[in-house]
């Protein structure tokens, strides 16, 4: 079978009733089809005549035509014979006399109304997007014969839509709670090496001079920022899991200590700006680090040692007894320097700024923005502009599991047409009636719009004001949708 194609639905397709008929002839007619499918141009009406107006010896002639402004073509005509043209046509006919035109239909007039169902199927061509059918009527009879004006049956054919209608949703952003103080934090890790058993800061010892350095630059970024006012240092010391668990909890505090000192000294604060923590052997960092290195010798073993109940230094001597001390040489030299650390941040609060000044600072340290401040200076630009776009896409980069934040993106990823990231964003969105409603917005672009109608609907009693013009759209997809399958 010739694939089919569907085509647009009019009202020209409905009941016709020529207000040029003949007076001898009354003729009506009701066109149910005139479409395209595929190669074709499927044909059907309903042609009704009433038949007391044709005498004994007339006939009625009805020739369907498809017309357009550059061409015409006849179809098969309808001959609606009285009673004795009909007896005239069959013996002509029998006696092979007649050469007629090509007829859909012969048949003698009744007394009422004759119904005729016109169906045919013609190869459809490009000059019939543009056509008209009409029906023309002749009279004839008594040597007389009589033309009628053309019936309008339909005034166009249907074709399929040349692609199918994209929706254009309108999204609904959430301004953010504005931050009642900027509390934000530079953090960071230094691997300092001490002479074994000393604690003492050497800052020229073996790598020393860059770890040190990367602490004095983050508390410089700090100090030297006008925007920015320091409120303390949390200094964390690791040691790792050799030796005594005594030893190494001394060993720790002395270092974070003798850290604390260097950091006084060198940027002249107070001992009462620091706060110290110590892990005196850091098991929980020698766990996860076994579970990256596939290489470690006796791994499952090492593994149930760490996991186990005991002390740490009944676990410390388990390790190095397994396997002949295979395994704990092996974390010794590859895994236990990585475990002595210091952990390092400072906390600091930033002032408010205004939008003219929020759009410069997201361009050099947009961390120091709150989100309700992005907002605003996304809203200085041109709504859908690169700049609009960018303020929230840094927005949700910079606070990756917040519900507004990352419903905003989303809302950004819709009007982009990325729909795959939308799905991502709307995953860490909550459940605000804004969420609910782009939930909704996806699934309508999706082409999901039983759950999108569910959503927006819950979106709209919600409050949600943008849901019902999206509701609009959901019903204007609904009916492309109908007319793309009348086509099937």
């Amino acid at each position: 079978m010739k694939k089919t194609m569907k085509l647009y639905m009019a009202a020209a397709l409905l009941a016709v009733v020529s207000p040029a008929i003949l007076a001898q002839a009354p003729v009506k007619v009701v066109c149910n089809e005139l479409k395209q499918k595929g190669n074709e141009l499927v044909i059907d009406a309903v042609i009704t005549v009433d038949g007391n107006q044709i005498k004994s010896r007339e006939n009625l002639s009805l020739t369907p035509v498809l017309e357009s402004a550059s061409q015409k073509e006849g179809l098969p005509s309808i001959l609606l014979n009285g009673r004795i043209s009909q007896k005239v046509y069959d013996r002509e006919i029998a006696l092979n006399n007649l050469q007629d035109e090509p007829r859909f239909l012969v048949v003698q007039a009744g007394k009422s109304e004759s119904v005729i169902n016109y169906k045919t199927v013609i190869p459809f061509e490009s000059w019939m997007k543009d056509a008209r059918f009409v029906l023309v009527p002749n009279m004839c009879g008594c040597g007389k014969e009589e033309q009628g004006a053309p019936l309008v049956i339909a005034d166009k054919v249907l074709t399929r839509p040349d692609k199918r209608y994209e929706v254009q949703p309108t999204l609904a952003y959430i301004s953010p709670e504005a931050e009642t103080v900027k509390h934000r934090a530079e953090v960071g890790t230094a691997y300092l090496d001490f002479q074994v058993g000393r604690y003492a800061i050497l800052p020229d010892f073996r790598n020393n001079a860059v770890e040190l350095a990367k602490i004095d630059n983050t508390i410089k970024t700090v100090t030297d920022d006008k925007n920015i006012t320091p409120n303390g240092i949390i200094l964390k010391g690791y040691a790792s899991p050799e030796g005594s668990y005594k030893s190494n909890a001394l060993l720790a505090e002395n270092r974070v200590k003798a850290l604390r000192g260097y950091i006084e000294k060198k940027h002249d604060f107070k001992s009462s700006f620091f706060k110290l923590e110590t892990v005196p052997e850091d098991w929980a960092g020698f766990k996860a680090k076994v579970e990256a290195d596939k290489q470690v010798p006796d791994r499952d073993a090492v593994l149930a040692i760490i996991d186990s109940d005991k002390d740490p230094d009944k676990k410390e001597a388990e390790l190095r007894a397994l396997n002949g001390g295979a395994a704990y040489r092996y974390v010794l030299a590859g895994i236990f320097p990585s475990l002595r650390r210091s952990e390092y941040q400072i906390d600091y609060t930033v002032r408010e700024f205004t939008v003219e000044e929020g759009r410069e600072i997201i361009k050099t340290r947009p961390q120091q923005l709150s989100l309700s401040e992005m907002f605003a200076v996304a809203n200085s630009y041109q709504i859908g502009s690169k700049e609009y776009n960018d303020v929230f896409e840094t927005a949700v980069r910079l606070y990756s599991d917040d519900p507004v934040a990352n419903l905003n993106a989303a809302n950004i990823a819709l009007s982009k047409k990325d729909l795959g990231s939308a799905r991502n964003y709307l995953a860490k969105a909550g459940n605000s009636p804004e969420a609910i409603h782009a939930r909704g917005v996806l699934n309508l672009m999706e082409g999901n719009l039983t759950e999108a109608s569910k959503l927006l609907e819950q979106a709209k009693a919600a409050g949600v004001k943008d849901a019902a013009a999206n509701l609009d759209e959901l019903r204007k997809k609904e009916a492309d949708n109908q007319l793309f399958d009348s086509f099937e």
